[in-house]
């Protein structure tokens, strides 16, 4: 009973962290999983994967609700973001977990400095 409530809670940051801002997945879930509930690095990212899907499809219609929608441009992003993930999830398991971690800090820090105006 316990890891269902850590695990509703992190689902709920990963879930309010992918209406308000759009991440969840890879910032909030990962490190949750990994901290909270003792998952490995790879299981932790393949479950992040299978649990966005619904909060995204759920963000996305209350985003189109208000107007905030390009579907156009969801639809060709979706079209490369396939054949990434298929690329992406056929390599993860044969990179060791600790570059993986080091890849998903790596990204995290970079963007959090790219959004910030730093360069």
């Amino acid at each position: 009973m316990k890891d269902g409530i850590k695990s509703i809670s992190i689902g709920v940051a990963g879930g309010i962290g992918a209406g308000l801002i759009g991440i969840g997945g890879g910032i909030i879930m990962i490190p949750g999983m990994i901290l909270f509930l003792g998952l490995s690095q790879h299981k932790a990212q393949a479950t992040s994967l299978a649990a966005i899907a619904p909060l995204a499809l759920i963000s996305a219609i209350v985003y189109n609700s208000y107007g905030n929608l390009n579907i156009y441009l969801a639809c060709l992003l979706s079209i490369g973001g396939m054949v990434g993930a298929y690329i992406g999830s056929s390599l993860m398991p044969h990179v060791n977990a600790v570059i993986l971690k080091r890849i998903l800090a790596l990204l995290c820090i970079i963007t959090a400095l790219k959004m910030g105006g730093v360069f």
